[in-house]
């Protein structure tokens, strides 16, 4: 998303949202933006990693890199972090068993999420 404050300068703002983290050096991210900018990032990705015209999802790119790839890439081409949070949250608990009285025995696993907001800044003349 390219934002113009004023005269001075244009802003190019991503959010890069990483999962199941603490598994491996996740390539199960989302990055949201321009799409335009984003293809700058990743020149080779398909189509069809893009399910919305702002939003590239690693799931749909067999070549896709690992989120820290991402981030180098970033900041390569003049990114800069402006904020990043983190946290876990809780797949659905499975329902009752229909046939016994008992919770099915499926343990639910915590999926540990990453949340990057990046900035590039333009001077505008």
């Amino acid at each position: 998303m390219a934002v113009a404050t004023g005269s001075s300068h244009r802003f190019e703002i991503l959010s890069l949202l990483v999962r199941n983290v603490l598994t491996s050096n996740s390539k199960n991210f989302q990055l949201h933006g321009d799409k335009q900018v984003i293809v700058q990032i990743l020149p080779t990705a398909p189509d069809r990693a893009f399910i919305t015209n702002d939003c590239y999802d690693s799931s749909f790119d067999l070549g896709s890199i690992t989120y820290t790839d991402i981030l180098q890439r970033l900041l390569r081409l003049g990114f800069q972090i402006q904020s990043s949070t983190g946290g876990s949250y809780n797949l659905p608990k499975p329902e009752k068993s229909i046939i016994k009285n008992e919770p099915q025995q499926v343990s639910p696993q915590d999926t540990f999420v990453l949340q990057y907001t990046l900035i590039r800044t333009h001077p505008v003349g």
